[in-house]
């Protein structure tokens, strides 16, 4: 789907007479078809070290989640309520605000993040599959490059 395409969806989710909440739902689930949703841009520092006690791998129920450096409702409800944007403003708005940090999820629900290593998105890491990202051989070890090139972990 083109910015265009998201951009005519998301105006017949803002016409719905349903509750703004309702709304958020269904423009969540639409955007999970953005193909760079819920882009990892940095790690903190407690979930790297997570990560390093499990040797770097993504383990179920580790505790490491993807963190919205905007909450997502937040910038669902401004997109939804807001001033209409057009669809560059709008598209732009969204892609900054979809931006995630990997957290730990107690960092990420008493939103007080550890110390943030940046991670370069032109290589195209933890992309996402649904709710879950991709963690492959080329993710691990980028997180033990990361691991072994910070001094003060």
């Amino acid at each position: 789907m083109t910015k265009e395409d998201f951009y005519h969806d998301f105006l017949l989710i803002r016409q719905l007479r349903t509750p703004t909440s309702k709304k958020v739902r269904l423009l969540s689930e639409l955007m999970t078809e953005y193909e760079n949703t819920w882009q990892v841009i940095g790690i903190t520092e407690e979930a790297l070290e997570t990560f390093a006690k499990h040797n770097f791998n993504y383990v179920s129920r580790m505790g490491i989640n993807r963190s919205h450096k905007v909450d997502r409702c937040v910038t669902y409800t401004e997109l939804l309520t807001g001033e209409l944007k057009s669809c560059d403003d709008w598209w732009n708005y969204f892609v900054e605000n979809d931006k995630t940090i990997l957290a730990t999820s107690s960092e990420n629900k008493s939103n007080s993040l550890s110390r943030i290593i940046d991670i370069d998105v032109s290589l195209g890491m933890f992309k996402s599959t649904g709710f879950k990202w991709r963690h492959n051989k080329a993710e691990k070890q980028m997180l033990h490059n990361l691991y072994n090139s910070n001094d003060t972990l």
